[in-house]
């Protein structure tokens, strides 16, 4: 297979921002292009080079991928004048859209990243109308009744499990029901320095995706497993959502959230790339 062209690019207000470009290697481009994030402060490579093994297998498939730092990370300058971390990341990703529909001519993108690089996707993605996509891998989660029993529950192996099993399961789900009654979801939370919304913050910026036609899948990783850790939890944490059914949600217990065994790597680029092949194109 031929290899991709790879173009080292500066961009942005104070030309601070690096990153690289990956196009097709023959033919005519998508005319979606991939935007893929920092994840964390791992440099643009992104973790065991999975954003440069991406940005290859997409631009097999005919899309101009950019991976890129932020602004104050991996290559990338501090610039002159700057807003709070997440403004600032918004700022840096629109200015990598500008800049690759003044040297690409593509209008449409989809953002991918992981953790940090999720959750600042999906703010772009609620600033910007030109973000079609997203696919994020370990995002924000939200617990559910039957993840806190799964949780339980690996805890209880033994015996015991199958005579207990039926009572513990009642309890816990009224103590969930009675938590989160009392609190209303409204506060924030937060896993170690991590800011996670709201569950109905979170569920209304999903569902003013989804109404404006924004693709989205969420992957989630083995890793999570105190907040994530069955398949459809996030079908069953917004059941009541009319979103719920139309985004697409993975549980994958073989991926790491650093994406280290060589086979959760594949497993990944096969995912996303199986994933880029259902994304509509403009006519």
């Amino acid at each position: 297979m031929t290899p991709p062209n790879e173009l080292p690019l500066v961009f942005g207000s104070d030309r601070h921002l690096v990153g690289t470009l990956t196009m097709p290697a023959t033919g005519p481009a998508q005319r979606t292009a991939f935007v893929l994030l920092n994840a964390g402060v791992i440099h643009r490579i992104g973790p065991h080079r999975i954003n440069v093994k991406l940005a290859r297998e997409l631009a097999s498939q005919g899309f101009n991928t950019l991976r890129f730092d932020l602004s104050g990370q991996g290559d990338s300058r501090a610039p002159s004048s700057s807003g709070d971390f997440t403004a600032q990341a918004v700022a840096d990703i629109r200015a990598a859209m500008d800049h690759l529909e003044r040297t690409t001519d593509v209008h449409r993108f989809v953002i991918a990243g992981i953790c940090s690089g999720a959750d600042n996707g999906l703010a772009a993605a609620l600033a910007d109308d030109r973000v079609v996509g997203l696919c994020l891998l370990d995002g924000y989660t939200y617990p559910t009744a039957k993840t806190r029993w799964v949780r339980l529950k690996r805890r209880l192996r033994g015996p015991l499990l199958s005579a207990v099993l039926p009572w513990a399961l009642r309890r816990l789900t009224a103590l969930s029901v009675a938590i989160a009654r009392r609190r209303g979801d409204a506060l924030a939370l937060v896993d170690n320095d991590r800011r996670f919304p709201s569950r109905e913050e979170f569920a209304k910026s999903m569902q003013t995706l989804v109404d404006r036609g924004v693709e989205v899948c969420l992957v989630y990783s083995g890793s999570l497993l105190p907040q994530y850790n069955y398949d459809d939890q996030f079908r069953d944490a917004f059941a009541q959502y009319g979103f719920a059914t139309r985004v697409r949600s993975e549980y994958r217990p073989d991926i790491d959230h650093s994406v280290t065994p060589v086979g959760a790597q594949q497993q990944l680029l096969e995912l996303v790339s199986g994933w880029a092949r259902t994304l509509p194109q403009p006519a």
